[in-house]
């Protein structure tokens, strides 16, 4: 049983191509259906703004091309193989526990993607994806990402994508006394009204699919006015910023539905796949900031924390050896379940064998059953702490099929008589 991810990442692919590898719930639950009936149990899918990734546990190569065509199939592009990366053992955990800290993000120590990785857990949990290595997998990478930004304080001044966006929003145009729209009603749309009140945006309104959310969203904030989905384009004429952030599949801003505006317009599109139109971009008067079009910015904040990022590599490549480690041993969980289950079944066969002979009294029944599970329990001590301490895969498989066939508790007529 070998770890393994693939996936697309803002590292090797365009924002044209992350669009088409987002993953929505409804895709991420027919990919691990797939999965499933091809043979592989456990995995999880990582579906965000800047990457899309499957981390899946594997029993050969083979299991690997499949979890490989299968994301292809997902994306519905076999040409979008050029961009996948593949990442194995020691390296992918590795990975994983980087990524889960925020090294890997575009913004160096971002506090969203640890979030992120929980809920793409949590998710993989709920629709039966993921089994108890791969649970441990990533509750390792969770508790290696918090021991990181706890004793580097990496994200104690966290400076999100967002508001990187907001920095490139300001130095393009004075945002101080401005109207300005916010789409959606997640955590990026709730920062950026954050960031809209902190710069003095003179008016703000906020629009999404759902009002109940909205209205949740501006809470009691007086500059802030909640309008109907279906409303966006025609307040966009008063607008002088548009900040879009939804988890839409399709465009919310299209260039065909914008009116005629007299004066310049400054789009903000944090989504991906992406919500604003990028033929906008084209047009005059409008300048359109998407996600990869900050990684200049990104770039300055990584070189600030680079010293930083490289102490974190170090504790993750430490915890992710570790993991390693219990993953290898784990190899032979069913050989050591085969041991024990006979064993219990030998030591209830005795018990009950001289309790018949002897007729115990409810005193020396729980003497002798307290002696017989401590005895029985020795003399298999030595096998198990053995079969843990071999990290050699033939060997592993070699000596647990000697077991599982030695041992496996079959019907052989064990009770007393």
């Amino acid at each position: 049983m070998q770890f393994g991810i693939i996936g697309i990442s803002y590292r090797q692919a365009p924002i044209e191509v992350r669009d088409r590898a987002a993953f929505s719930d409804s895709k991420k639950i027919e990919f691990y259906d797939r999965l499933r009936e091809q043979g592989i149990c456990q995995a999880v899918i990582l579906s965000t703004c800047n990457r899309s990734e499957v981390s899946f546990l594997m029993a050969d190569e083979k299991e690997s091309a499949v979890v490989k065509e299968e994301f292809l199939l997902q994306c519905g592009s076999p040409e979008l193989k050029e961009y996948l990366f593949e990442k194995k053992g020691e390296e992918a955990l590795h990975y994983l526990f980087c990524v889960a800290a925020g090294l890997d993000s575009l913004v160096v120590g971002e506090d969203q993607i640890l979030g992120q990785v929980q809920s793409a857990l949590d998710f993989s949990r709920r629709v039966g994806g993921c089994g108890k290595q791969m649970n441990r997998i990533f509750l390792d990478a969770i508790t290696c990402a918090k021991k990181i930004k706890t004793q580097l304080k990496i994200s104690e001044h966290p400076i999100s994508i967002c508001y990187i966006g907001m920095k490139c929003l300001a130095k393009a145009c004075k945002i101080e006394g401005k109207t300005a729209l916010v789409i959606g009603s997640g955590k990026m749309a709730a920062l950026a009204l954050t960031y809209l009140r902190d710069m003095q945006a003179k008016q703000i309104y906020l629009c999404n699919r759902s009002m109940e959310h909205a209205l949740t969203l501006k809470g009691e904030e007086e500059r802030i006015c909640v309008l109907p989905f279906a409303q966006r384009y025609s307040v966009m004429d008063k607008c002088d910023i548009v900040v879009s952030a939804t988890a839409s599949p399709h465009l919310v801003v299209r260039q065909e539905q914008m009116g005629k505006r007299e004066h310049s317009l400054y789009l903000l599109d944090l989504a991906t796949p992406r919500d604003i139109d990028p033929t906008l971009a084209e047009e005059e008067g409008v300048q359109l900031f998407d996600i990869d079009s900050l990684r200049a910015v990104s770039e300055e904040n990584r070189k600030e924390r680079q010293h930083l990022v490289t102490q974190g590599r170090e504790i993750a490549a430490g915890a992710s050896r570790e993991t390693l480690q219990w993953l290898a041993a784990s190899r032979v969980d069913p050989a050591i379940a085969s041991l024990q289950s006979r064993c219990a079944a030998v030591e209830e066969d005795t018990y009950e064998m001289l309790d018949a002979k002897l007729h115990f009294s409810d005193h020396e029944k729980r003497a002798v059953r307290k002696i017989l599970h401590a005895g029985f329990k020795r003399l298999i001590r030595e096998p198990i702490l053995a079969l843990k301490g071999l990290d050699n895969e033939l060997e592993q498989r070699k000596y647990g099929e000697v077991i599982c066939s030695l041992f496996s508790d079959k019907e052989e007529g064990h009770h007393a008589h």
